[in-house]
């Protein structure tokens, strides 16, 4: 599949921290999610801010089309992945005060991973994107969208590779499901965070990790639908057949086509202080 795009501003520049005594998602994102919130938190002050959530917490209205043909998540798998990456990344739909910013729920991070899950279920494994061109600045057809054959190598070890995402997928929902008391769609927003906050069997880190991919990869996998994630960071995605014009690659003082800033630049400067560069 393809590597997560690179995030970008966060668009929130009002200086508070939309919330009461809470903390903001997109400072969360900037860091790496709610890992470490459950490690500074402990179990013990998770367990009792999932039972005072647990009593006040309406029930998640239902959003995933019932009629969608899923290639490996069930119905209600997919229904709590939705829930659990609109949480992680939320858009206008789960958070009024992203209004204007679209989330995993608006990018549809649910088809990118139910695509990853069943990315051996077509003709053509949906693991590498054709190329060179998309249609989305000059060509006549998406070159992206007719993926490549995989070499018997590369389709045994995709094979071992998606059998273990798929069990991962279906125990970590049934951890949301159990921490939840059944069922984890049906908790309120401040109860499904404080389960995610507490990691159950690592997949938040798991499915974290596939939802900012779903939300900044190219569209042809699944998510980032109608370029949400790269629209709301303001990056151009591919540029090819039209690419740039000589004046903006060689004239001095021009901007660049996108500049990194917001999440896209602290996530780079932590790609960089992990590396030491």
């Amino acid at each position: 599949m393809a590597d997560p795009g690179t995030p970008g501003d966060d668009g929130d520049d009002d200086g508070d921290d939309d919330g009461d005594d809470g903390i903001d998602r997109r400072d969360l994102l900037k860091a790496g999610g709610l890992i470490g919130l459950a490690a500074a938190l402990g179990a013990g002050v998770i367990a009792e801010v999932i039972k005072a959530a647990d009593a006040s917490s309406p029930a998640a209205p239902s959003r995933v089309p019932r009629a969608y043909r899923w290639k490996a998540l069930s119905a209600h798998e997919a229904a709590v992945v939705e829930e659990a990456t609109a949480r992680l990344i939320p858009g206008p739909t789960d958070d009024p005060a992203e209004d204007g910013h679209p989330g995993a729920r608006e990018a549809g991070v649910v088809y990118y991973i139910d695509g990853l899950l069943g990315a051996l279920t077509s003709a053509t494994p949906m693991v590498f994107a054709g190329g060179p061109f998309s249609n989305r600045h000059g060509s006549t057809g998406d070159d992206m969208s007719r993926f490549l054959d995989l070499t018997p190598v590369q389709h045994r070890a995709w094979t071992e590779r998606v059998a273990t995402l798929r069990r991962q997928y279906s125990e970590g929902v049934a951890a949301l499901d159990a921490a939840a008391g059944g069922d984890f769609f049906g908790a309120g927003p401040e109860r499904q965070d404080a389960i995610l906050a507490a990691d159950p069997v690592g997949f938040t880190t798991l499915v974290f990790g596939h939802a900012i991919e779903g939300m900044y990869s190219n569209p042809e996998y699944g998510g980032n639908r109608n370029q949400a994630g790269w629209r709301d960071i303001g990056f151009p995605g591919d540029s090819q057949p039209r690419g740039y014009r000589p004046d903006q690659v060689d004239a001095p003082g021009l901007a660049d086509p996108y500049l990194p800033s917001g999440v896209a630049s602290a996530l780079l400067d932590l790609l960089r202080a992990s590396s030491g560069v």
